[in-house]
């Protein structure tokens, strides 16, 4: 079995030690027979009342994923541990490839809270994919074309007739720039450098920016 736990902080000036962890959590995976399995359990450290636990289950050889989502609120006295926890989605990826190469995914999502399903189909096919999400009130189709080796060019619709471009750019194997404008809403941009990811969200109110929210993020590995 392998494990891996580690600690979200906040990067802040405080005499409160307590605060600064945001969020703790943990994962333990292991082979059986031909699946992979693992479960993930992440805690809010401010709260600690719950955890979100995510459980996943993969078989390569049937092409076949499973993972369920859902809470678990932490024990007390007379109640049990099927007392505590709470599914909230659930999903299967199921993968279809033919001899020339090309590839369908079917993934069907069910939010067990809303009681509300969809389902996501991708066809893959040389340097095209297409992607439609359904589901009983909202449809969306999504083009991808790769233009050479470092550029993806993405237009979505959906049923609503709002529109999406987003533009990917490889920079090298560890650094990469996404552009996503959704015209009259924002424009989002993503500039991951090796470790360092820099997020700008901004914003449109008709023809002007109306201001732009910046993250930016550093992995560090131990």
């Amino acid at each position: 079995m392998n494990l891996d736990y580690g600690i979200d902080v906040a990067a802040q000036s405080t005499t409160d030690i307590s605060t600064i962890p945001r969020r703790i959590w943990g994962r333990a995976r292991q082979r059986i027979a031909n699946w992979d399995l693992a479960a993930r359990a992440d805690i809010d450290s401010q709260t600690g009342n719950a955890a979100r636990v995510i459980l996943d289950a993969g078989n390569d050889d049937l092409d076949l994923k499973i993972q369920l989502d859902g809470n678990a609120a932490l024990a007390t006295a007379g109640r049990t541990p099927a007392d505590t926890f709470a599914l909230n989605r659930i999903q299967l990826v199921k993968g279809l490839e033919n001899e020339e190469g090309s590839r369908l995914t079917v993934n069907p999502r069910y939010d067990m809270v809303n009681r509300e399903a969809d389902i996501v189909l991708a066809w893959k096919t040389g340097d095209i994919n297409v992607e439609i999400t359904a589901s009983a009130d909202t449809q969306k189709l999504k083009l991808s074309k790769r233009i050479d080796d470092d550029n993806w060019v993405s237009p979505t619709v959906d049923s609503k007739g709002d529109v999406t471009l987003e533009w990917d750019h490889r920079i090298d194997n560890d650094s990469s720039f996404t552009a996503k404008i959704k015209p009259q809403d924002s424009v989002d941009v993503k500039w991951k450098d090796k470790e360092w990811t820099a997020s700008v969200a901004m914003p449109i109110d008709g023809r002007e920016v109306s201001g732009a929210n910046v993250h930016i993020s550093r992995e560090v590995k131990f």
